[in-house]
């Protein structure tokens, strides 16, 4: 994204949805911000009015730790990413699994 043109101004997201309420495009703003710093919280965006109808504080229970989102930050070539959509699916049909030994060289 660091190599992508700066532009002056952003295109309006109601340009690009019409029909949405202004409710809706300044929800919907709000959570596509890119600098997460400044993106809406959860709490707060379910608190936005445009969400009003659905709201309910007392069915809204909020985590009291962080998240750990450190698995992020590993690499993941193609086979890392095989192996570990396996290790996924063995999760939900286990008669998938064992996945066969990869051979060495192969990719």
């Amino acid at each position: 994204m660091m190599r992508l043109p700066n532009t002056p101004k952003p295109v309006s997201m109601k340009q690009y949805f019409p029909t949405a309420t202004d409710e809706a495009v300044d929800l919907l703003s709000k959570m596509l911000c890119i600098n997460p710093e400044a993106r809406i919280s959860v709490e707060d965006a379910l608190a936005h009015p445009y969400l009003a109808a659905l709201h309910n504080a007392e069915d809204e229970p909020v985590a009291g730790f962080d998240f750990d989102f450190s698995f992020e930050d590993e690499h993941l070539d193609s086979l890392r990413l095989k192996e570990l959509i396996w290790a996924e699916v063995g999760q939900f049909r286990p008669e998938c699994m064992p996945v066969p030994k990869r051979r060495a060289g192969r990719k």
